[in-house]
């Protein structure tokens, strides 16, 4: 049980970007001491919340997220992307099952009617995506994170995602959105340091939506 608890304040510690150092500085103990601690995996229940409070999260939460760390991706068949490119209000509303959306705030999101919103789970439900329960919930058959194949049948539909949000953010600039674009002359080396660097980036970011979906209600998304 230690050890699952601690793989989950790991992977809370990492979403946070807080590094054993600072933790160490937050607890006025040293380095390899929290480096043992974490090592060992072993230690007393007083312990363990002094190094949640020292991280800034909530012991309860990082039980909650202890078995729902981010798996392997998993992969679509072929045959159910080709059916979703045809139906890509039917995607959007899997992608949104996907992400922890509920049915019904997707509904609220999107301004969908029960009926409507049965008739989408349904449909995916004969897809073998989603087995529906009593009323509107539905519970996913796809483990996630989920790799879209970007060369596949569903190719069109995200390139005129991307498009459309660049262009929102663009419009957005100056409000709540933000975008950067620029062009300018490297190394090669330099050129593969930026992408690990955005690389890196895009895994945090997944790590800390990850925490919050398991951590936030909905409404607070």
């Amino acid at each position: 049980m230690n050890g699952l608890i601690f793989q989950a304040l790991k992977r809370t510690l990492k979403a946070k970007g807080v590094t054993y150092r600072a933790l160490a500085e937050r607890m006025g103990v040293s380095e390899p001491t929290v480096k043992r601690i974490f090592h060992e995996r072993n230690c007393k229940l007083d312990r363990l919340m002094e190094i949640c409070a020292a991280a800034g999260v909530e012991l309860e939460n990082v039980l909650g997220s202890m078995n729902r760390g981010p798996g392997p991706v998993n992969h679509i068949a072929p045959e159910i992307e080709r059916k979703l490119a045809g139906r890509p209000a039917l995607l959007f509303i899997f992608v949104m099952l996907s992400e922890k959306f509920t049915p019904e705030g997707i509904m609220r999101s999107q301004g969908l009617s029960e009926a409507s919103m049965f008739l989408y789970l349904r449909d995916l439900e004969e897809l073998g995506l989603i087995a529906l329960g009593r009323g509107l919930s539905a519970r996913l058959l796809v483990e996630t994170p989920i790799q879209w194949n970007f060369e596949g049948p569903l190719r069109p539909l995200f390139e005129m995602t991307n498009k459309n949000f660049i262009g929102w953010a663009i419009t957005h600039i100056d409000k709540e959105a933000t975008f950067v674009s620029f062009s300018r002359r490297m190394r090669p080396e330099t050129a593969e340091m930026v992408r690990r660097e955005a690389e890196d980036l895009a895994d945090r970011a997944k790590l800390l939506a990850h925490h919050d979906q398991h951590t936030t209600p909905e409404d607070g998304l």
